[in-house]
């Protein structure tokens, strides 16, 4: 999905690029001793605290913990969509957190996609439409925008759904073109917030199925869930609790779902 771009946005997203490969290893994501604290007049609360976490590319890592544990803090932390109120977060060998504000939207909208729970989708748009949303701030032209756009429906099966939009769609499919929007930018890393946690067991099968596909094609994965039979689909969970990563383990009885049914394989 080789696109063209120019303008502004292009020359943030090159910028973005010779940062992130800057980083002369394969750890894409490394969090040190990274806090968390939210200010309400004088109360504080410690949302993350002391976080030290790598993730290499290719890697599938689920971030499992109770409501109130700070796993989704971290998420929006590792999203770029929140700042760090201590510690050190590297995207690519750059530390993001002091990064100035043009430069952060560069690296998020070049480097990291997005899905989340309820799908995030434009009612009024198309399929087409949506994934194109985010392309338009890199600078695409109009034909480049729609060539990715129709290529990532196509990578998630909807090459026959592009025009329909989200009501029009059932939850997997609002889904996977929520997945499409993800990856129609090529990116470095996929953040999922609870990706199946408005689906159907049948159907989030499905969602995860591809996710993992996505994962053997070597896309890097993190995603968020409170359902520890998801986070065994991945490669490796980890537990936060109370702002604090509790556990990092690999997971040794790895599910894998095909087609609505999941199948036990070994790591």
């Amino acid at each position: 999905m080789a696109v063209a771009e120019a303008g502004p946005a292009a020359d943030r997203a090159g910028e973005a690029a010779r940062l992130m490969a800057s980083g002369g290893n394969d750890v894409v994501v490394r969090l040190k001793g990274i806090g968390k604290v939210y200010a309400s007049g004088a109360l504080q609360v410690t949302a993350l605290a002391d976080i030290d976490l790598e993730v290499r590319r290719g890697e599938m890592v689920a971030i499992t913990g109770p409501s109130g544990s700070g796993k989704s803090t971290l998420m929006n932390v590792l999203g770029c969509l929140d700042r760090p109120t201590a510690g050190v977060y590297e995207l690519g060998g750059r530390n993001v957190a002091r990064m100035g504000d043009d430069d952060l939207a560069a690296m998020r909208n070049r480097f990291l996609g997005f899905i989340f729970q309820n799908y995030n989708l434009l009612p009024l748009q198309s399929a087409q439409q949506n994934v194109e949303l985010p392309l338009i701030y890199r600078g695409m032209s109009g034909r480049a925008r729609r060539e990715a756009a129709r290529a990532a429906l196509a990578a998630v099966g909807l090459s026959d759904r592009t025009h329909h939009r989200p009501a029009e769609l059932s939850g997997g499919q609002q889904q996977r073109v929520a997945i499409a929007r993800a990856l129609a930018a090529q990116p470095e890393v996929l953040l999922g917030d609870e990706p199946t946690g408005n689906l159907d067991t049948h159907t989030g099968s499905d969602i995860m199925a591809l996710i993992q596909r996505l994962n053997e094609q070597g896309l890097t994965v993190i995603m968020v869930t409170h359902d520890p039979r998801i986070a065994r689909h991945c490669r490796r969970v980890v537990s936060v609790t109370d702002g604090r990563i509790v556990s990092d383990e690999a997971v040794t009885d790895r599910l894998m779902a095909e087609a609505g049914a999941t199948a036990q394989v070994s790591a």
